[in-house]
């Protein structure tokens, strides 16, 4: 089985834990610079606590009145149906409308132009400034040359016989002058005036900078919200290092905005004003206008009351026409009675029950039917020829014939009244068709009069509680809470900063060998080669400090010879205990240490009792004999060459034990890797297999030239070494790449040349001292 293989997997599944077991072997490795950077970061961290400017949270709440309107249609005075002007001095106030006001910068300009806040006073400390606020023994007046200004430090110290220094260098400015006295700088003129009080000793500073940059600056730490969607209320809140300022600014905010809440009411107010009043001129005009025109119309129609007018002319015309009738009727009965009274035989009495109308005439008609009457009582007496009889029928005749003159004559007028009554009921009729429009014109001026006078009365009752309500309007804002600041600053949080700088301590140092590592391009321990390649690190050989060419010796007790041992060990498991093995040694590049490993390795193996040649394959740069002091003669390349040479011709004794031999590379050849191509390499190797028990192949580095995968098919296990702070990351890429594809069999790596000091390595020390006499004990 491949050693090690399923430990690879399984770290590799393991990421999240291999990940904690690096950020410890770093942490352990590298206290001092975690200490260290804990230490300055937690002191720097402290003295910012300390000495930083604090920041106070200032809070105030207002709410809003939120009125409502009438709503338009509302009847006043009576069903008018017109909207209340009042309702202006009363519009819907939206919390949300009041916010952007409250936040606008018009707004934080005129507090900042009120308070002066364009000019700050610090006093100095040690290590910095504390703003003022009416602590000072002296304020600040500014006299602006110009509209935007610069900003301005100026220091300033009042000595000891009273006056005061100060000096800005960008002002070009240095001098002592007394208090009161104007200033005069580029862009400003100051006066200090002195204010009962202790000086500090350390001096001031003086901020002047322009009123934008002042708004500015409060805008950022100023904040408007309503504590509730459902509530009119709103919290205000202002960061302020001062707390004391902080609290002016915001009472003077709101005060400020309360102010201009009810300035702009009472200018509403007068605006309402100004309109009732041209409205009131346009509509007395209108209302005298309408009057003038009603009353020409009623004159010119003699209407005082049309309604009343109207009932009269009606009841005029029916009375009309019933004296109209009564006079026909009468016009009928005279037809009938003169039929009768113009017959001078007809001596038949003329109805009484006949409505004859006028008296002289009816008079008439009762005297001639008492003749008759008479005559009829003496027709019984008497005979028509009695001369009674004959008078009286003279004296009938004489009123028949009044009566017919009567009658004429009274016909005659009964025809005129008809006629009259004719005509003026056809007047009358003519007139009563005519006041259905006459009617409707009358309305019509009657509406507008009325309409004129509704409004005009109308605009003088508001006009009168405009007036009332703007002595007597009051903002539709209320202050709940006052301006009040925090007790303890909210800034800078202690804890907080503490554990920020403790965070900072720990991830400077972090991120100073992190980049470290992104920086270095070179394998600096263990976890570089399992990040970069699956194969098995099968040996890891620590630094040769003493530069010792052979480490490994039969009594040896070092570190660096226990590390062959466990090399050792390792390549039994691969081997599989085979009789016979050859053993490849390759790397990267030059000066990896492949030589040395393999040297040595030949040597621990031949303490272990087994017979062991080296073949020094690397034709190009030969280094393993002359190591080891074989003086330069055959070699391989004399062997593939010339067929006459044999085995024993180019093997020597190594010198370092009797159980180790040597093959050197013999004379370098102009083509190497034809040479390896040779079929004399597989039979050296098969004829060594029957005399040794390992042979070791020192190769040229596979990341330069091709020869190593010559060789490989040969070999049984092929070692790769790479460097400790010496083998590239990037070169392992290479070795996956032939690995994959199979150029390259049964391939694990020795680290080479690693340093007790790296993480992952300290430690070895202890760990071998354990095992040194019982693995010595067994060699």
């Amino acid at each position: 089985m491949e050693f090690n293989k399923n430990d690879l997997q399984h770290r590799k599944a393991k990421g999240e834990m291999l990940g904690v077991k690096d950020v410890l072997s770093r942490i352990s490795q590298y206290w001092y610079l975690f200490l260290a950077g804990v230490l300055v970061c937690g002191a720097l961290a402290f003295l910012y606590t300390q000495y930083a400017t604090p920041a106070y949270s200032i809070n105030s709440e207002i709410t809003i009145d939120d009125q409502s309107s009438s709503p338009g249609g509302k009847a006043l005075d009576g069903g008018s149906g017109m909207a209340d002007f009042s309702d202006l001095l009363g519009m819907p106030s939206n919390a949300y409308n009041e916010i952007d006001i409250l936040k606008s910068k018009i707004l934080m300009t005129n507090v900042v132009k009120e308070m002066h806040l364009n000019v700050s006073l610090y006093r100095k400390e040690s290590l910095n400034a504390v703003e003022l606020y009416n602590e000072a023994p002296f304020e600040v007046d500014l006299i602006e040359k110009r509209d935007s200004i610069k900003e301005r430090k100026f220091d300033i110290d009042i000595t000891k016989n009273g006056l005061i220094h100060i000096s800005n260098g960008k002002e070009e400015l240095d001098k002592t002058v007394k208090f009161g006295q104007v200033i005069p700088c580029k862009q400003f003129d100051l006066i200090i005036n002195k204010k009962p009080g202790i000086p500090n000793p350390n001096g001031y500073k003086l901020l002047v900078q322009s009123v934008d940059s002042k708004v500015e600056a409060l805008t950022k730490k100023y904040a408007v919200d309503v504590t509730d969607k459902k509530s009119t209320t709103l919290a205000i809140s202002l960061e302020y290092p001062n707390p004391k300022k902080g609290e002016a600014i915001l009472q003077k905010i709101m005060t400020v905005y309360l102010q201009d809440n009810l300035q702009n009411k009472i200018q509403i107010a007068d605006s309402t004003l100004a309109f009732i009043d041209n409205r009131l001129k346009i509509v007395s005009g209108e209302l005298s206008g309408v009057e003038s025109k009603f009353t020409e119309f009623k004159q010119k129609n003699n209407i005082a009351n049309a309604d009343e007018q109207a009932k009269s002319l009606v009841s005029n015309v029916s009375n009309y026409y019933q004296k109209l009738n009564d006079l026909q009727v009468q016009q009928t009965v005279l037809d009938d009675i003169s039929k009768t009274i113009n017959d001078p035989d007809s001596k038949r009495i003329i109805p009484s029950s006949l409505a004859v109308q006028d008296p002289v005439f009816a008079a008439a008609i009762g005297g001639y039917n008492q003749l008759l009457v008479q005559k009829a009582q003496l027709a019984l007496s008497y005979k028509d020829s009695n001369p009674v009889v004959q008078n009286l029928d003279a004296e009938i005749e004489n009123a028949r014939q009044s009566l017919v003159k009567s009658f004429n004559s009274y016909k005659k007028s009964l025809a005129v009244s008809i006629e009259a009554l004719k005509s003026q009921n056809t007047l009358l009729s003519n007139e009563v068709k005519s006041v259905p429009k006459k009617e409707q014109v009358f309305l019509d001026y009657s509406r507008q009069q009325n309409l004129k006078e509704e409004l005009y009365l109308y605009l003088l009752k508001k006009r009168e509680e405009t007036a009332i309500s703007k002595t007597s309007t009051i903002s539709t804002a209320r202050i709940i809470d006052p301006a009040k600041s925090d007790y303890e600053p909210f800034k800078p949080n202690k804890i907080v900063i503490m554990l920020i700088g403790i965070v900072l301590g720990f991830a400077i140092p972090w991120g100073f060998l992190y980049l470290k590592e992104m920086l270095n391009v070179k394998i600096l321990e263990k976890e570089d080669i399992l990040k970069h390649t699956d194969i098995t690190v099968i040996g890891e050989i620590g630094n040769n400090a003493d530069q010792k060419t052979l480490v490994v010796e039969k009594n040896s007790r070092s570190i660096l010879s226990e590390q062959f041992r466990a090399l050792r060990t390792n390549l039994q498991f691969v081997l599989n205990n085979k009789s016979s093995s050859v053993i490849m040694i390759t790397s990267s590049m030059a000066s990896e240490g492949k030589s040395f490993v393999a040297l040595n390795l030949a040597n621990v193996l031949a303490l272990g009792n087994r017979r062991v040649v080296m073949i020094e394959l690397d034709l190009r740069k030969p280094r393993l004999a002359s190591t080891i002091g074989i003086e330069p003669g055959l070699g391989f390349t004399n062997y593939v060459i010339s067929n006459s040479i044999g085995v024993a011709d180019i093997i020597k004794p190594s010198g370092i034990s009797d159980d180790v031999y040597i093959i050197p590379s013999g004379q370098i050849p102009p083509n190497p890797s034809e040479l390896l191509l040779s079929d004399r390499l597989p039979e050296l190797i098969d004829e060594l297999k029957m005399h040794f028990d390992h042979i070791i192949i020192d190769s040229a580095p596979i990341g330069l030239v091709s020869d190593a995968q010559l060789i490989d098919k040969f070999t049984d296990v092929t070692l790769y070494v790479v460097r400790q702070e010496y083998t590239y990351k990037s070169q392992l890429d290479i070795l996956n790449e032939l690995v994959d594809t199979g150029k390259l069999r049964k391939t694990y790596i020795v680290m080479n040349d690693i340093k007790t000091r790296k993480p992952g390595y300290y430690g070895y020390s202890y760990g071998y001292s354990y095992g040194v006499e019982s693995e010595h004990a067994s060699v």
